[in-house]
């Protein structure tokens, strides 16, 4: 998770300055993942295995339009990784 978080610096950033507590585009009550820490975890299953995490949300958690808001904050509009 380390060399996620590292390969990944700018691009957190900028998710975080933008969705994150304080962003400009800030709304927890949308999307409360840019707000924990955990999001971390989904942006490098995200990147590495999407239908997994998909099917796994989906199973087990009743928040299924959380991740699809956050999925649409990790890749689009933030230049590559």
């Amino acid at each position: 998770m380390e060399a996620f978080a590292e390969a990944n610096r700018e691009r957190l950033g900028q998710m975080y300055g933008k969705y994150g507590p304080g962003g400009k585009s800030a709304d927890e009550s949308r999307c409360y993942l840019t707000h924990q820490p955990e999001s971390v975890v989904v942006c490098e299953r995200l990147d590495t295995v999407p239908l997994w995490l998909e099917g796994v949300w989906n199973d087990e958690l009743d928040a299924e339009l959380t991740l699809e808001r956050f999925t649409g904050y990790w890749p689009f509009g933030l230049g590559p990784s």
